[in-house]
């Protein structure tokens, strides 16, 4: 009798273990899917890639040259209906022209796509209220013009970013949402991945109101 329950307990754990395993390569395979065809879609047009990000749309849109290709549903900070960041704290997602300046894997964010906020026109804009010093603002110049990440320690904040989700339970986002995050542009884990195959450092973002 010990024997038998004993086999029936290896039984169940194997044929778990073959469930975990089909599910793990249905939604690798599903996800390189994925990852194929947009890769089709973009070899099929001519042109530099750029993101797109609209708040007041919830999305993301990849363009390759002046064709959207693809658009993905996002959320944005909890300072959004405040309109462009201003300062450090705010929750505010930035406007404006960006581009990629990190790509790294995150324990907390799953992927992170840095931001090369603040811009020029944050910068200018802080220097004028004093917010920062000649100092920071002419660090932050020296970053914009190498295609570097800013200084992200200034009264102007900084990490902002293309990131996953950090609630894992929360359903995907979709347009209408509750804004969640620091300031940062929040997407499913896996259209963040798709995006993360394709995009670059240097990769030109403009984030619209």
């Amino acid at each position: 009798m010990v024997r038998m329950l004993r086999y029936g307990c290896f039984a169940l754990r194997l044929l778990a273990a073959l469930m975990l395993l089909v599910c793990i390569s249905s939604a690798t395979a599903s996800l390189n899917g994925q990852r194929n065809s947009l890769a089709s879609l973009l070899s099929s047009d001519s042109g530099q890639l750029k993101l797109v990000i609209e708040k007041s749309r919830y999305t993301v849109t990849l363009y390759k040259g002046e064709k959207p290709v693809k658009t993905y549903q996002a959320v944005f900070g909890k300072g959004y209906p405040d309109g462009d960041k201003q300062m450090q704290g705010d929750r505010r997602t930035p406007e404006g022209e960006f581009y990629i300046c990190t790509m790294n894997d995150s324990r907390r964010f799953y992927k992170f796509m840095g931001l090369s906020y603040p811009g020029l026109k944050h910068a200018e804009a802080g220097l004028r209220s004093k917010m920062i010093s000649p100092d920071e603002y002419a660090m932050i110049s020296k970053a914009i013009d190498g295609r570097l990440p800013p200084p992200w320690e200034t009264r102007l904040g900084g990490a902002v970013g293309i990131h996953g989700r950090i609630r894992e339970a929360c359903s995907s986002p979709r347009s209408g949402e509750k804004n969640w995050t620091d300031g940062c542009i929040a997407l499913d884990n896996t259209d963040l991945d798709e995006l993360y195959s394709v995009v670059s450092l240097g990769t030109p973002v403009t984030i619209l109101p």
